[in-house]
């Protein structure tokens, strides 16, 4: 089927529990979606929809394989084993336009709401220019009470500024579609891949959603890349310090 700037395709039809979704999308640290790709490993997900834009950038993929793969954006069932199973959406890339973000937010909320989903969390990147031995989650909800049973999870409540990009707007739309919706970001530097990140954002996952999730693979990542980090770290405490815009806030959420 297609609608608009946007044609998709079913591979099959998913039948949830309780079904939650969660969305993580390419951006800076790349937080979100080491997240969400872990999901789909660490619970074997299932592709059940993918979905094509025109306002993706104009370009494909090559594996390591020499395959061309056409920059796309995939829908998987994740059957957990527990009290509910994940929808779980990520993509290559962000569309590069408004537009197509709005237009490929409203057929992930779409799908999601199809399969009962009634709760949606986002997973993106907190962004602060600055290295951290222990790395905090940010986060924002569409109703205090979301909102005040994440800060009890340990989440620190965003008192101001904006989410960026699809992770931000499939949080705020959740809300028009008779969903509540949550976004997680994990504190990075924004200057590498950072699993640690992602590992942090899973955790608080885990816990709000009071699901276990394995995050054994990703927390071996996440050690390998903290030694690199380290090494930066030592290099630009040599420098003038850490890089911030002139307000002190961070330059980047999303």
């Amino acid at each position: 089927m297609s609608t608009a700037g946007i044609v998709t395709a079913e591979i099959f039809e998913p039948s949830p529990k309780e079904p939650i979704l969660v969305c993580g999308m390419p951006g800076s640290g790349f937080v979100g979606k080491l997240a969400v790709d872990h999901l789909i490993e660490a619970f074997r997900g299932r592709k059940f929809a993918e979905a094509y834009s025109a306002d993706f950038p104009p370009n494909a993929n090559v594996g390591e394989d020499g395959i061309v793969k056409q920059i796309r954006g995939e829908f998987y069932l994740c059957e957990t084993g527990q009290r509910a199973d994940l929808l779980v959406f990520t993509a290559d890339a962000q569309p590069a336009t408004t537009d197509g973000e709005y237009e490929l937010s409203r057929w992930v909320l779409d799908c999601a709401k199809k399969h009962g989903v009634k709760l949606v969390f986002s997973l993106a990147a907190y962004i602060t220019g600055t290295f951290t031995a222990e790395q905090r989650v940010f986060g924002a909800a569409t109703s205090r009470e979301l909102a005040a049973r994440m800060n009890e999870d340990g989440v620190k409540l965003m008192k101001e500024g904006a989410i960026s990009g699809m992770n931000g707007i499939v949080t705020g739309m959740a809300k028009l579609y008779g969903m509540e919706g949550a976004c997680l970001l994990g504190e990075t530097s924004g200057y590498l891949v950072d699993p640690a990140a992602s590992e942090v954002v899973l955790d608080l996952l885990s816990r709000a959603l009071k699901l276990k999730i394995d995050l054994a693979s990703l927390r071996d990542k996440a050690r390998e890349v903290k030694q690199v980090m380290g090494q930066i770290q030592r290099m630009t405490e040599q420098e003038s310090g850490p890089r911030q815009n002139q307000t002190g806030q961070p330059g980047y959420i999303g």
